[in-house]
């Protein structure tokens, strides 16, 4: 891309998301407003833009690009209990450090899709993992792990962003993998399905759960 189209570019964003952090409302923005905002012309909008919701997209695709690539890095460096915890942590300080974009991300129709797309990069993440330790699981089972891994870090990142990240981002991380973790471990005692104690311990002697207030 030219250098002066991605800086025209970089100053619709900006500018847009400055203007979402004031009003707290897509619909409340007009091209108007960006255009002032970022010293261009409606003209210079529309050469790069249909209107405010292309570039809401945009925005967010790029935006879930980057969280995508952090999912697939920390299961690469890290594999394992500590590469989960490693991997809440980098994602959720990139929402922290992004908390506009975030809000964005939420109230977008894209959030869906976003849902939708990590589902399917967590399930094949998880078959890696299990094949990698050979342990025997089911597909059904993979897809209820997938699930409540999903969900439940989405949900828990909702109530976050509703809260106006009243967490530190690593105290979250904390949160959510102990949360996720619990969810599946009493999902697999229930249904008599063999788990590796590794990454779900004894919650009796375990006493992590314990520490998070």
């Amino acid at each position: 891309m030219d250098r002066r189209i991605r800086k025209t570019k970089q100053a619709i964003v900006t500018a847009f998301l400055e203007l979402l952090d004031e009003k707290k409302d897509i619909d409340k923005i007009s091209i108007t407003d960006i255009t002032k905002r970022a010293d261009i012309s409606r003209s210079t909008f529309y050469f790069h833009y249909n209107g405010t919701y292309e570039l809401v997209d945009e925005i967010c695709d790029s935006f879930t690009k980057q969280i995508y690539s952090i999912i697939l890095k920390a299961h690469s460096d890290m594999p394992g209990e500590n590469g989960y915890l490693y991997m809440y942590n980098e994602i959720l300080s990139y929402l922290y450090e992004n908390k506009t974009t975030t809000r964005l991300l939420m109230m977008s129709p894209k959030e869906a899709d976003m849902t939708k797309k990590i589902c399917d990069d967590i399930y094949k993440l998880l078959t890696v993992f299990y094949l990698s330790k050979r342990q025997p699981i089911s597909k059904e089972v993979l897809n209820v792990t997938a699930l409540f891994s999903t969900y439940g870090i989405l949900s828990i990142i909702g109530d976050w962003v509703n809260s106006d990240f009243k967490h530190p981002p690593q105290e979250m991380a904390e949160i959510t993998f102990q949360a996720v973790k619990a969810a599946i471990k009493d999902y697999y005692d229930k249904n008599g399905i063999e788990y590796d104690h590794s990454l779900f311990p004894n919650c009796e002697s375990c006493g992590r759960c314990c520490e998070i207030s």
